[in-house]
């Protein structure tokens, strides 16, 4: 039962005096009710009630549109992966195009307060560690180690 009809039993349930819970999981949860001790018996007073409520619109019509058709979901994009016409393809080396990082980087900055200019290596003045970033090479097909 999809959660805007188990919504309008609760509403229904709650303006005649009587308990309601769900119970269940994903599509197939449904509402459980209860009478209490203060539940009224239901004369045609409580019945015109509940159709004066009704005619209010304080109920989820759209609810009551469709009972014995599926609702279908909202056209929202699936999750995970985006777009392939975004994506990376095989061999492209990511942030290739990318431009060097401004001097009003924050990153950029504390390196540079700490003795690194443009083409030294990080680390102690007697390192010859790489002076070119690490490429990444994509590879999208799952052949082969490398």
């Amino acid at each position: 039962m999809t959660k805007h009809r188990r919504k309008l039993i609760h509403d229904l349930a709650n303006a005649l005096s009587l308990n309601s819970q769900s119970r269940g999981k994903g599509s197939s949860r449904f509402p459980i009710l209860h009478k209490t001790s203060r539940t009224p018996r239901y004369t045609q007073k409580t019945i015109s009630y509940i159709d004066q409520i009704f005619s209010k619109g304080r109920f989820n019509h759209g609810a009551t549109k469709s009972w014995d058709q599926n609702i279908t979901k909202s056209a929202k994009p699936p999750r995970g992966r985006p777009d392939s016409s975004v994506s990376y393809m095989d061999g492209d080396i990511v942030g290739a195009s990318a431009p060097e990082i401004g001097a009003e980087n924050k990153g950029r900055a504390i390196l540079e307060r700490m003795g690194w200019s443009t083409g030294t290596a990080l680390g102690a003045t007697n390192n010859k560690g790489i002076l070119l970033p690490v490429a990444h090479v994509v590879k999208n097909s799952k052949a082969g180690l490398g």
